[in-house]
């Protein structure tokens, strides 16, 4: 029972970019009409909350190599909880935006913790099981997260999903408490802050791990472009935007379908080749799907594919990586979690930029592309190391 309450924490923790995301995006449209601005304003929130995370994940994984896992991530869960309080008296877009940032780096903190817990705790086969377990959450909450967006939004306006950020932070802030440390002491990096920065040069010229860490970010382009894409993509074809939180809820099914499926697919690096070659086909569907102005519910039935083998490889590709740097988990995690998102950032954007179908398809398929040459550039190294 303790072992289930253990990795039922880590695994909302793991999902907190949903909480902060995709709980967001529903309110975009009612944030033009609060503060009187432009749609591609509205979404500088999705931009910034993505910056956040990445940047929590880089700051605070090598730290917790050095100071310990449990500190850090009640830390973490504090400044959540403050921040989402702050932003429902935003006065302004620049505060909304700033008071993002901060959401961003709190839970980037939480997620990062997280995996390293779950590495500190496991590995090899034991770890890809874990992960798979936790990873579920990270394809629930996508579900969840938008439709609760979208209807708190509706009954209270912009300020809704921070309200409904700020309670998950709060139960966070108090099953934390109950959280043991997973790092001891004696396995703690053994230096200070400068020196304990420089643990990213060891994962960086570690290249089965890069190539790894490098395959999931361009898969989690296309989970990230689903999320700018989406809320623009349903007025387009002329649904309402209550709309906007159920396609992303019915999108997360099939993430935590693969998410959870990962383990059964055999080794961390089985279901990355798995992944690239589901990608490729499916990003060639979704092409055409685009291209050829096809309806709607096309265009849904193939992200779903799409985003069932980013499940996958959220769970295949963070036990291959992390296998592959032990030695630096928490650094290693920190890159882990930060490509995805800051390839999110800039993704987001490229989604709105002329023709917005053309705009997307020329992204999804540029992912699915890139995925592949990572992984071969991945299962290589790994054969000769």
């Amino acid at each position: 029972m303790r072992r289930l309450y253990l990795l039922s924490v880590l695994g909302t923790l793991t999902a907190l970019a949903s909480v902060v995301n995709n709980m967001f995006s529903p309110a975009m449209p009612d944030l033009v009409n609060a503060f009187g601005i432009e749609a591609t304003t509205a979404q500088l929130g999705l931009t910034t909350g993505l910056l956040g995370l990445a940047l929590g994940q880089v700051i605070v994984g090598p730290l917790t190599d050095r100071l310990g896992r449990r500190r850090p991530l009640v830390l973490s869960m504090l400044l959540l909880a403050l921040s989402s309080l702050a932003s429902l008296l935003a006065p302004s877009m620049p505060v909304l935006l700033t008071l993002r940032v901060l959401q961003g780096l709190a839970a980037g903190g939480g997620i990062v913790i997280a995996r390293s817990m779950a590495s500190d705790m496991n590995q090899g086969n034991a770890l890809i099981k874990t992960l798979a377990f936790i990873n579920v959450f990270n394809g629930l909450f996508p579900i969840i997260t938008p439709m609760l967006g979208g209807a708190l939004t509706q009954s209270m306006g912009w300020q809704g999903p921070m309200a409904g950020t700020l309670t998950v932070a709060l139960l966070l802030c108090v099953a934390c408490a109950w959280v043991p440390e997973s790092l001891p002491e004696s396995r703690r990096a053994n230096s200070n802050i400068v020196a304990t920065l420089s643990l990213f040069n060891n994962v960086l010229r570690n290249r089965r791990c890069i190539f790894t860490i490098l395959h999931q970010g361009a898969a989690l382009a296309v989970l990230f472009g689903n999320i700018a894409l989406t809320p623009f993509l349903v007025t387009h074809y002329g649904y309402t935007p209550q709309a906007i939180g159920y396609a992303l809820g019915m999108n997360g099914i099939f993430t935590a379908l693969g998410a959870g499926s990962a383990a059964a697919m055999g080794s961390g690096e089985r279901g990355m080749r798995i992944t690239s070659a589901g990608l490729l086909a499916s990003g060639a569907a979704m092409v055409v799907v685009l291209l050829g102005g096809m309806p709607f519910w096309a265009y849904e039935v193939v992200i779903s594919v799409m985003l069932f083998f980013v499940g996958v490889t959220l769970t295949s590709s963070s036990g291959h990586a992390m296998d592959s740097a032990r030695a630096q988990a928490g650094t290693a995690s920190a890159l882990l979690g930060a490509i995805g998102f800051i390839v999110g950032a800039v993704v987001a954007p490229l989604m709105g930029l002329g023709n917005l179908l053309t705009s997307a398809a020329i992204v999804y398929a540029t992912a699915a592309l890139l995925n592949a040459t990572f992984t071969h550039l991945a299962t290589r190294q790994a054969a000769s190391d």
